[in-house]
């Protein structure tokens, strides 16, 4: 794993989908040399890799707090 990788795996799911947002908008303006461009984009995946990460591990989390063990609708009343 590489410096910025690390740097990935310490940020919270908010800072990471805002520093994703950010590297998007860079690459839709298409002015990038192609060094430039080709390391935003690996960045980006990392980042859409490290956000998918952290929502994984929500839903599990979530599904352990059910008791049926299954997802369910926020605005469902869970039974006691």
């Amino acid at each position: 794993m590489n410096k910025n990788q690390d740097d990935i795996q310490t940020l919270t799911f908010e800072q990471a989908y805002a520093k994703l947002e950010e590297t998007v908008q860079k690459l839709e303006v298409g002015n990038l040399p192609l060094e430039e461009a080709l390391a935003l984009y690996e960045q980006g995946m990392a980042l859409a890799k490290h956000c998918g990460l952290q929502l994984d591990n929500a839903e599990l989390s979530i599904k352990s707090l059910t008791p049926s063990g299954e997802l369910v609708d926020f605005d469902h009343e869970l039974e006691p």
